[in-house]
Formats: C-alpha cells, sequence, structure tokens
C-alpha cells in the first residue's frame, strides 16, 4: 500500500505495523524509527507529533480503501455480481491490510480534526454508489422497490461491521464463504 521505499513511506510503514500490533499509545516515536531504519530526528522531520503521523496514516488509507470503489468491471455484471466483487474487495481489504483495519477502526477516535469529515465525505459517496446501483437494479427488475439511500447504509454497516470481526476474530475464517454468506443474507433482502 505504500508503494515507496523514501523515508515518510517508511515511517507509516513502520506506524501502521506498531499502532496495528500496540496501539497507538502503547507505541513510541522511537519504536516507529527503529522500526523504519532511521533517528528519532528524522520522524520529526516528517511529522510533528506522533497524533500527525497517525493522522497522515489514516487519510492515506481512507483514501486507499474508498478508491477500491467503484468498480471499473461493473458494466459488464448484474447487480448481484456487482454487491459480491464490493463485499469481496472489503474482506480482501481488511484480510490484507490487517494492521491499517484495526487502526482504521479503533485508532482514528485519538485524532478527530477534520479525519471524521474526511470520512464520511468518502463513505457518503460509496454509499450513494451502492444506492446508484440498487436504483438502476430496481430498474432493471433484478430486486423490489427499496429506499436506496437506507438500503446502502444497511450494506454499508453490515461490511463495517462484519469486517470489523474479521480482523478481532481468533478463529480462522473462509473468506469465500464469508463473502458468500454475506452476498446470500443481503441478496434474499432486496430481491424481488
Amino acid at each position: 500500500m505504500f508503494g515507496s521505499e523514501d523515508r515518510r513511506s517508511q515511517i507509516l510503514e513502520a506506524a501502521t505495523k506498531l499502532f496495528g500490533e500496540k496501539g497507538f499509545h502503547h507505541t513510541t516515536v522511537e519504536e516507529i524509527a527503529v522500526l523504519a531504519g532511521v533517528g528519532k530526528g528524522t520522524v520529526y522531520e516528517y511529522f510533528p507529533s506522533k497524533k500527525d503521523v497517525l493522522r497522515d496514516l489514516l487519510v492515506m488509507a481512507i483514501e486507499y480503501y474508498f478508491n477500491l470503489f467503484p468498480l471499473e468491471e461493473e458494466g459488464k455484471l448484474n447487480l448481484r455480481e456487482k454487491i459480491e466483487n464490493m463485499t469481496q474487495l472489503h474482506f480482501q481489504f481488511f484480510l490484507k491490510h490487517s494492521d491499517i483495519a484495526r487502526i482504521f477502526l479503533f485508532e482514528h477516535r485519538q485524532i478527530t480534526e477534520g479525519l471524521d469529515s474526511i470520512m464520511m465525505e468518502r463513505e457518503q459517496k460509496r454509499i450513494d454508489y451502492v444506492a446508484g446501483l440498487l436504483d438502476e437494479g430496481i430498474r432493471q427488475g433484478e430486486i423490489r422497490i427499496v429506499d436506496c439511500q437506507l438500503a446502502a447504509k444497511v450494506i454499508s454497516g453490515a461490511l463495517w461491521n462484519m469486517g470489523m470481526d474479521l480482523i478481532i476474530s481468533t478463529s480462522s475464517v473462509n473468506d469465500e464463504e464469508l463473502v458468500n454468506g454475506v452476498v446470500d443474507i443481503l441478496w434474499r433482502g432486496l430481491k424481488s
């Protein structure tokens, strides 16, 4: 996700690992520096405080996550396949980037200046995207008439909740079975 070997990226990558494992309050700037292979002063050259490291990390994670949507190949798929792909992308993010997902879910409350509005704006865009898919599904006769905004919020809430369950669960998860189970429940609620 970081994709670069510059010092700033090394610092963010180290912070991701440590915040994900130990939490924000139990991680020191010195630990971040050691893991990043830089001096403590170098961390402060890029970030005035540990909160700034967390903020930049979360902004980057928000952008990365929400850029997964919309799906480029969606024109060729029916609504159920679109929901399935969206659900799969969501869970893949949580499984592949579990440290970031943990930070995203549990540590973002450490800093709220501007972050909540960024998160809500991106989430509303995704809700609007899903509502558009549902509206098209209604017009195509794939699903019954529903309040598309409300249904999109229910879908989003279900995905976030299941994603959280994925990263805190101690049992192994078959992500294909999880995706199929979630999509089946959602689809049965929407189907005409």
